[in-house]
């Protein structure tokens, strides 16, 4: 087992109740909202995952990327394509495949074109997206358990049908060769847009994820190593559950950066998964506490995301703004 880094360990065999799991993670939650989570129950999917991943970015035809390249927040991502920092002027040094939602069937049903190599799989991965879906609402019933609010409130605020808008992501970032001299930015500094994700990743992939904790100010250098856990699941909060909780779970800045200076040797590829769980469209994220308990540094925080606090907006207008500060010159629509 590797270092978890600057992030809790959870071990959620230990918590066989929604109460005794509220307990375990409330404070990593309240302070660098980021969790690894231990005995899971996803581990033999995500390694069949990782095989899929592999698969589609070794040997996909770029006609097949092409065909089913980015649109709606859907679709292949080419290298370079994605700019998570707008403040710094290197582009994101990675490729991804976001998969929507695949109704369940004889066979699977994707919402949207998926690639020959993906479309195989299509029941592996429909059933995959289910139990990360499931791993979310139970997370959820605990979070709402520590805010003393209904236990389903934010379970109930959650779908998973044909208007979920959650997303399984496949990421890939390319290797870099002995001598080559690039940029450091493999993933930009960002936080995540929705509720809550989940980051699936291996050892063998390098390390290089950072999070910038709550504490600190958004344009600070003081960014920590999160490590990574062997056969762990990486949780972390998203703007949208911090907007709802008024910043009582922090959704942190995080970014993926190469070592300065690069090793002799170059940097592997490196794989990761990850399902980002969004509230249904029209979900109001209206704060469930008083603007008033929040900080003037969290204020500050969620104004520098363009979160505000006390305002009335739904979900689906959340993400639809966040979306297009990352993809500027892609189409995007309501449906995103």
């Amino acid at each position: 087992m590797s270092s978890g880094g600057a992030v809790q360990l959870v071990d959620i065999a230990q918590c066989p109740t929604p109460e005794s799991l509220a307990e375990a993670i409330k404070g990593a939650m309240q302070t660098n909202g980021f969790l690894f989570i231990l005995n899971h129950g996803l581990e033999k999917q995500a390694e069949e995952m990782f095989a899929i991943s592999e698969e589609f970015f070794g040997q996909e035809t770029a006609e097949e990327k092409l065909r089913c390249a980015y649109a709606n927040n859907r679709g292949y991502t080419r290298v370079s394509q994605e700019v998570l920092d707008p403040t710094q002027p290197a582009p994101d040094l990675k490729e991804g495949f976001n998969t929507g939602y695949i109704a369940p069937g004889s066979p699977p049903v994707p919402s949207h074109p998926l690639p020959a190599r993906m479309a195989k799989h299509t029941e592996a991965l429909c059933q995959f997206q289910h139990d990360c879906f499931d791993f979310c609402q139970r997370l959820l019933e605990a979070f709402a358990i520590i805010l003393d609010l209904d236990r389903n409130f934010f379970k109930a605020n959650h779908v998973h049908d044909e208007s979920d808008v959650s997303i399984l992501r496949f990421l890939h970032y390319p290797e870099v060769p002995p001598g080559v001299q690039v940029s450091p930015n493999r993933a930009g500094a960002h936080s995540d847009y929705g509720s809550l994700t989940l980051l699936f990743q291996r050892s063998n992939g390098g390390e290089g994820l950072q999070i910038l904790p709550s504490t600190e100010p958004l344009d600070s250098k003081n960014w920590k190593d999160t490590g990574v856990v062997d056969n762990a699941l990486l949780v972390n909060i998203g703007d949208a559950l911090e907007l709802w909780s008024g910043a009582i779970f922090k959704s942190t800045l995080h970014r993926v950066v190469l070592p300065t200076p690069l090793p002799a040797e170059g940097i592997p590829e490196r794989f990761s998964m990850a399902w980002f769980n969004q509230p249904k469209p029209s979900a109001s994220l209206l704060t469930v506490v008083p603007t008033s308990q929040i900080t003037e540094h969290d204020l500050a925080r969620m104004e520098r995301k363009g979160a505000k606090p006390g305002v009335d907006i739904t979900a689906s207008e959340h993400l639809l703004a966040r979306l297009a500060s990352t993809y500027k010159q892609l189409p995007q629509n309501a449906e995103a």
